[in-house]
């Protein structure tokens, strides 16, 4: 039986999860999630903190909203952001532009509000 989600769906956490970083699925499975890491693709944003095995929200990638992002180190309000590793971003250039920040981080572990591009 085929399903949709709009907005958030809930997974497997493959390792311990912050809340706010990015995540892919694990290799061969599509109910677990990882952190994506620098130059990794992501589907989206995990919701909460969750320990590996737990069940994890996941706010699904998609344009027309904001997320909350954890920075790995000072980012300019309006900034690009990119993929950095643990799931977080960062103003180092690192693959594609993943997005824009509309607040700025001054270090590391900062949540801000990203908007993906």
């Amino acid at each position: 039986m085929s399903q949709f989600n709009i907005g958030s769906k809930a997974f497997i956490a493959g390792e311990n999860l912050e809340a706010f970083r990015r995540v892919k699925l694990s290799a061969g499975s599509g109910t677990q999630v990882e952190y994506a890491d620098a130059g990794e693709a992501f589907i989206g944003f995990t919701a909460a903190k969750a320990v590996q095995g737990e069940m994890v929200s996941v706010d699904l990638k998609t344009t027309g909203r904001t997320y909350k992002v954890e920075a790995n180190g000072a980012i300019a309000v309006g900034g690009n952001f990119y993929g950095a590793n643990d799931g977080k971003v960062s103003a180092t250039v690192n693959g594609s532009i993943q997005g824009r920040v509309l607040e700025a981080a001054a270090a590391d572990g900062e949540i801000i509000e990203g908007l993906l591009v």
